[in-house]
């Protein structure tokens, strides 16, 4: 009987690992600007706060986005 990991591991290819690593990472990105949003949602912000983390979660998003447009491209490439 193998090693699980190991079977499982043997099965992807570098490529689709790194695909599918990128795609979570990108998860993390949205749900932490996600959780971003709902603290400013609070009210407990000020001005310059408001400000601050507001660009920092849209910046979140965008890195979300690009890291899983990554992804899906490395997944699809033909090996």
């Amino acid at each position: 009987m193998g090693d699980p990991i190991n079977d499982l591991v043997k099965g992807f290819s570098k490529n689709e690992l790194i695909g599918y690593f990128l795609i979570l990472w990108a998860v993390t990105f949205i749900l932490s600007a996600a959780d971003g949003f709902i603290w400013l949602a609070g009210g407990n912000a000020s001005i310059a706060d408001l400000i601050v983390e507001g660009l920092w979660n849209m910046v979140d998003i965008g890195c979300g986005a690009i890291l899983i447009l990554l992804g899906f491209k490395i997944l699809n490439e033909k090996q």
